[in-house]
């Protein structure tokens, strides 16, 4: 068994894009901007933002965090957002979810430009991602997954690939690309009737299904490999994924560990996201 260390490979994107940046300005050339809005006081959300913001300024990337109280109107993040797309020097533009449930957060997020919606949640996105189109911008999870598994050199075309979870975020981009790699993609949700006997039969397993160490040995397929997107907090407040690691791990060949997989994985491929789109302004 093998840990696909997701913090080390997170450290070389990371560093690829800090080499990229200092050319940049060694070019007289403006910084990257990422513009972020953080609506309401959501601890979780708040933290995330904190983690992107820090991680930011080590690349040397300028973050502007727009903060809206959780009563904000609709109407006043889409002028915002309206305002940033015509602004030149903004590269990316990032809505922090949830949003308050007064908020339709689809409308919202459509009125992101695509060729700055760094997190690569519009339907314009999504939809170049299906259709294989290389000007898409993959979101920053399912991206991660796919470098995760590259960089360990394992084969993706040909093999049978299950994706739990059917989220714009994580499960459907992930099932695009995985699906552009030529592997054979299974999708299951909260109302697949025979999951176990459908992961057992996955070369490659994803779970994004939110179900503190639900996948066990009866799940996973004797030298599989194992994606974990899952943060899930235990009672004593330990942070577990969605597969029970200790259970399954002598039995697969590949396996993401909580935490230290896919999270990191995240953080970095946002970036990666930002310098790309970047890349195309200065």
């Amino acid at each position: 068994m093998t840990i696909l260390d997701g913090k080390q490979t997170a450290l070389k994107i990371s560093e690829k894009i800090q080499k990229d940046i200092q050319e940049y300005k060694e070019l007289d050339k403006r910084e990257p901007r990422l513009d972020i809005i953080l609506v309401g006081n959501d601890y979780a959300s708040k933290m995330y933002v904190d983690m992107k913001y820090k991680k930011a300024q080590e690349l040397g990337i300028e973050v502007n965090v727009h903060t809206y109280d959780e009563n904000v109107q609709e109407d006043e993040l889409i002028q915002l957002i309206n305002d940033l797309n015509k602004e030149s020097t903004v590269d990316g533009i990032m809505v922090q979810l949830p949003l308050p449930k007064h908020i339709n957060e689809s409308n919202v997020l459509e009125k992101i430009s695509p060729l700055k919606d760094v997190d690569g949640l519009t339907s314009t996105n999504l939809g170049k991602l299906f259709k294989n189109d290389p000007t898409a911008i993959a979101p920053a999870t399912a991206k991660g997954i796919l470098k995760l598994l590259k960089e360990y050199g394992i084969e993706i075309e040909g093999k049978s690939a299950v994706v739990i979870g059917r989220s714009d975020i994580v499960g459907l981009p992930t099932v695009a690309l995985l699906q552009n790699e030529n592997a054979t993609v299974t999708v299951c949700h909260s109302h697949t009737t025979n999951l176990k006997e459908i992961c057992k039969k996955a070369d490659i397993l994803v779970s994004s299904m939110g179900k503190a160490e639900y996948i066990d040995i009866e799940y996973v397929k004797e030298g599989s490999v194992v994606i974990d997107v899952g943060t899930n907090k235990k009672e004593e407040g330990k942070l577990v994924g969605d597969v029970n690691f200790e259970n399954v791990k002598d039995l697969v060949s590949y396996i993401t560990p909580v935490p230290g997989g896919v999270g990191p994985m995240t953080i970095a491929c946002l970036f990666s996201n930002l310098i790309e789109v970047y890349r195309k302004n200065v």
